[in-house]
């Protein structure tokens, strides 16, 4: 879902038709998730890569959303929940539907919990504990909580689009989601013993929605870019070295500062923040020599392959690792954190290649289908926007 609709402005659109810098934090986001569970879980912080996924989830969806309407007038929520079905399902059930029936004809399973992995309810599962899954499986949590947003936002948008000040009220409503998610972490810190408010926090929906809603601000601010409604020294400021440098130092503090409480309550807000902030400075196009790096460590074909396969390689690569522990388990350590990494890596990198690329060309086949269909029968159920 990193790809770049067309729209008439030129800002942050590559020639490629996509915006690198996003694949690129999406690779990121990926190996720093991989690392750590490979076996660097001590030293790298895995789990910010999950909370950079959720604020690109929540730039993409929305500014897709925003150039529909821009483009059609129009919001179609069938096309909308089928272009996720498509996106998610083929990897899901090769990588963990399949094998966990398979599994379960050796082992016990917690057919309750497999079923919340496909429902999309995991996460509040996995709350309480790990329950008897598909090893590696329990990745979804993070799966669960962005598939909540895609439904819940979807409905929004069904209201949002008929308002004629929607970029207020997306910024309101992040806004809130924002401020409420950190005020909830705090509360359940303060009236929970620490075990119970770091999975309760960690894990849920509404303790984490400040990292999607951080997304869906930075698709606000874009919009007001593209549309030439932000002064042009704010334009700039965007576009300032200063925005990756700041990012790049709040996420640093972030991780730095060890104390609990923080980490519980700010370092969420704080590293999705930061994510935004990044992503907003590649939309912007200005010349440096430091936009020039940053540009083509974004463009690299290596960053680019690895994010543009991030999803299957989040799916694949925990459950490769556990499939692998007999064979890698007598190895020294540096040699069972390579393969490890390596394979769960080449997996996703194959998985996308294999299943990935053909079903979405499939989909933009199938979606191009759609909307000439509903050019010459407008009677398909969709919601007009407000001129």
């Amino acid at each position: 879902m990193t790809s770049a609709p067309s729209t008439a402005s030129s800002l942050g659109v590559s020639s490629h038709g996509r915006y690198e810098h996003i694949d690129a934090l999406r690779a990121l986001a990926v190996m720093l998730v991989v690392v750590a569970h490979a076996g660097l879980g001590g030293v790298v912080p895995g789990g910010s890569g999950v909370t950079i996924f959720f604020a690109i989830s929540g730039f993409i969806i929305t500014h897709v959303l925003l150039v529909e309407r821009e483009r059609t007038g129009r919001f179609s929520l069938s096309d909308f929940y089928l272009r996720r079905l498509f996106k998610l399902a083929p990897p899901f059930l090769l990588i963990i539907a399949i094998p966990t029936l398979v599994y379960a004809v050796w082992r016990p399973i917690d057919w309750a919990a497999f079923a919340s992995q496909i429902f999309f309810a995991f996460n509040w599962v996995y709350i309480h504990g790990v329950p008897e899954v598909l090893p590696g499986s329990t990745v979804v949590w993070s799966l669960a909580i962005e598939e909540q947003f895609y439904i819940a936002f979807a409905l929004i948008w069904l209201g949002a689009a008929l308002l004629r000040r929607r970029l207020a009220f997306l910024a309101l409503l992040a806004s809130a989601t924002v401020v409420g998610a950190l005020v909830l972490r705090i509360a359940l810190v303060a009236g929970s013993t620490p075990e119970l408010a770091h999975r309760r926090i960690y894990y849920g929906t509404d303790t984490r929605a400040d990292g999607i809603a951080c997304g869906i601000l930075a698709a606000v601010v874009f919009a007001l870019l593209r549309s030439h409604r932000i002064d042009a020294r704010l334009r700039a400021a965007v576009g300032s070295t200063w925005v990756p440098v700041l990012a790049g130092g709040l996420y640093l503090a972030s991780l730095a500062i060890r104390e609990p409480w923080f980490r519980e309550t700010f370092r969420y807000t704080i590293q999705a923040g930061a994510t935004a902030m990044v992503i907003l400075y590649g939309l912007e196009r200005q010349d440096g020599r430091f936009r020039q790096v940053f540009g083509a460590f974004a463009g690299a074909r290596p960053v680019q392959v690895i994010g543009l396969a991030s999803y299957s390689i989040y799916l694949v690569h925990l459950v490769a690792g556990h499939a692998l522990r007999p064979l890698t388990a007598d190895l020294p350590f540096t040699a069972r954190f390579l393969v490890t990494a390596t394979v769960g890596v080449a997996l996703g990198i194959a998985i996308w290649h294999v299943v990935e690329r053909p079903v979405e060309a499939f989909k933009a086949a199938l979606m191009k289908r759609r909307r000439a269909a509903r050019i010459t029968a407008p009677a398909e159920p969709a919601i007009p926007a407000a001129p």
